[in-house]
């Protein structure tokens, strides 16, 4: 019965052998089957994955023809149901341990058998695929912790036996590169589409991102970002239509390609090519676990519109002034055309929080705030089920209205949503850090920087919780991880440079904040901080800054801050009620800084504290 079972999957494939788009939702639909009996079906008796048994079949034709030696690798390719002749070469090297060249040179013997009933001795030959005990453990393992979870194994999660994926920068092999943005807006839109689904962890975009144009192993890459999956892709798009191929791998110990697949669709389909791609890798982990998402869930949108929000959201991930204005004016842009596309009023919302970091006006900052809140209004009453909203809301409460108790109702609805938010932990960990729960901070912020490890922010904020923890040489060694991985990065340090600093290693941060104004490109000042001592350094900085040159730091909690490294209390306490007046956002975790706590016992500055609603420790 299982022979003639298997017999006919394999006829089955060989009819519709050329066919790429012939995968495992075609082969159940034909064998009269639902996906999930089939791949029981399949795996018990053979001991594979249907896309494996597929993949395997198609080798072994491919195979054939090279023998026969009439065509090249790649027309054998297409023939045999490949999307692409790079991804052929792969598949069929790991296979045979041969290149499709060496194999037809050796003239090597074709196995008779690419499958076995698993009640048969196996006759697979030393250069067919190794499907080991490990994996065959390991995948059973993924399988039984997804569906039953804590139930068989206590603690699973936190050993991080679970699933966990990274999508990789989608390759954009269009001859004209003018639309790299749509690559990118891609793999986030997958990202965030994953994101959602609880059994799974999700590196977020920012680190995933970090890869884009680097030649890197696979295996190195899982390894950096502690995954056990990834999502790789490429794009070619002509004037109206868009072809996306994709393929899941699993890296380690040796790679393995679980699944692949290419989609053709018009623009104005982006969105269910989105939601197609994820849900069918989706089940690809455990079919059992996470069914298909309905289509309809995601409305239509003007292809033109959702191309404006795509460059919107690229240019805004930039962050400088010119890119993040752009940005604005693209959001702008794609609501006019489309008003009822909740994602653009959440990014114009991020965008005008971002703008108002980089800019120095106080009345256009002003205007930014108002228009901010309005957006994201305007996204949650369209979209409740988006947790990019929620978040987004609660972060305008944290740096607009230093409204902690929403921030963190904002945030873990958020969270409940989507589990994969970084960003979400790291207002959690804000919030416990305002209400002096040091420990609940420290595990939130740990739990961002698990889900956005190649993050130099999440880095940054991660040792910037432990300094205020008082855990100074754990605060150094995570600004030095940061800086290891982006040598230019000025927070990482200026950070290292400040807990340096405070620990009384002075000389050191003097370097540190040298290395800072070469970055910025205040020659200068780094000029002066080579030949002054610390302190006179620190006063020219002082004496430029208050003085409203452009090229320095005008930012009041900042010159606070340099304040009290002179023991000047009541200059630092005059900044910081500047701040207080001008709605600074960084303001609130400023008070909490190690080198303030000569002024926990003045009057001024526990009213300040009182008023923003901050902890002060006894």
């Amino acid at each position: 019965m299982y022979e003639s079972f298997i017999n006919k999957v394999e006829e089955i494939i060989l009819k519709n052998l050329n066919d790429e788009h012939f995968g495992v939702s075609q082969l159940a639909s034909e064998i009269g089957l639902s996906r999930s009996q089939l791949l029981r079906k399949i795996k018990s008796t053979t001991g594979k994955s249907t896309n494996q048994l597929l993949r395997e079949i198609r080798l072994k034709e491919a195979a054939k023809l090279i023998q026969e030696g009439h065509y090249t690798a790649s027309e054998i390719s297409f023939q045999v149901g490949f999307n692409s002749p790079s991804y052929f070469n792969k598949c069929f090297h790991q296979f045979y341990k041969l290149t499709p060249g060496e194999f037809k040179d050796k003239q090597v013997e074709i196995p008779k058998e690419i499958f076995r009933l698993n009640h048969h001795k196996s006759n697979f030959p030393i250069y067919s695929l190794k499907l080991t005990v490990t994996i065959v453990s390991l995948v059973a393992i993924i399988l039984i912790i997804i569906v039953y979870g804590n139930d068989i194994i206590p603690g699973a999660q936190s050993n991080n036996q679970s699933p966990s994926i990274a999508v990789l920068p989608f390759l954009n092999l269009s001859e004209n590169k003018t639309r790299d943005y749509l690559a990118d807006g891609i793999t986030e839109a997958i990202t965030l589409e994953l994101s959602r689904r609880k059994a799974l962890r999700v590196i977020s975009r920012t680190s995933a991102m970090r890869y884009k144009g680097e030649k890197e192993l696979s295996s190195n890459i899982a390894k950096q970002l502690g995954v056990n999956l990834l999502l790789e892709g490429s794009l070619i798009y002509s004037k109206d239509s868009l072809r996306v191929v994709v393929q899941l791998i699993a890296p380690s110990p040796t790679e393995q390609h679980i699944w692949s697949s290419s989609y053709d669709r018009k623009f104005d389909d982006i969105l269910q090519l989105v939601t197609q791609i994820s849900n069918e890798m989706a089940h690809e982990i455990n079919l059992a676990i996470f069914p298909d998402k309905s289509s309809d869930q995601h409305k239509k949108i003007k292809p033109h519109a959702y191309d404006l929000y795509l460059r919107g959201r690229y240019l805004l991930q930039q962050n400088n002034t010119g890119s993040v204005l752009r940005s604005i004016q693209y959001l702008e842009e794609s609501i006019k055309l489309d008003s009822s596309f909740a994602p653009a009023y959440a990014s114009l919302a991020e965008a005008y929080i971002a703008h108002n970091k980089l800019i120095r006006d106080k009345k256009e900052k002003i205007t930014h705030r108002e228009k901010c809140r309005i957006a994201i209004n305007k996204a949650l009453e369209l979209d409740q089920s988006s947790a990019l909203n929620f978040i987004t809301k609660g972060n305008i409460a944290r740096k607009l209205d230093w409204d902690w108790e929403n921030m963190k109702k904002m945030a873990e609805r958020g969270l409940k949503l989507n589990p994969n938010n970084s960003r979400g932990h790291l207002l959690l960990s804000d919030y416990f850090l305002i209400n002096g729960e040091l420990k609940k901070a420290l595990k939130e912020a740990l739990l961002a920087q698990q889900l956005d490890p190649l993050n130099p922010r999440t880095g940054c904020l991660l040792a910037e919780r432990y300094c205020i923890s008082g855990r100074y040489e754990k605060s150094i060694a995570e600004y030095k991880k940061v800086i290891e991985l982006f040598p230019n990065d000025g927070f990482a340090w200026d950070g290292l440079g400040y807990v340096q600093f405070i620990s009384g290693q002075k000389e050191k941060a003097m370097k540190s904040w040298l290395k800072l104004q070469f970055i910025m490109g205040n020659d200068s000042i780094a000029q002066q901080f080579n030949t002054l001592s610390c302190e006179q350094s620190l006063r020219y900085w002082l004496k430029k800054a208050t003085s409203q040159s452009p090229q320095y730091c005008s930012n009041p909690t900042v010159i606070a801050q340099v304040h009290m490294f002179l023991n000047e209390d009541s200059e630092a306490m005059d900044y910081l009620e500047m701040a207080y007046k001008n709605k600074n956002e960084d303001l609130p975790l400023v008070l909490l800084k190690p080198h303030f706590k000569p002024l926990y016992k003045q009057a001024r500055f526990m009213a300040l504290a009182h008023k923003l609603g901050v902890h002060i420790p006894s």
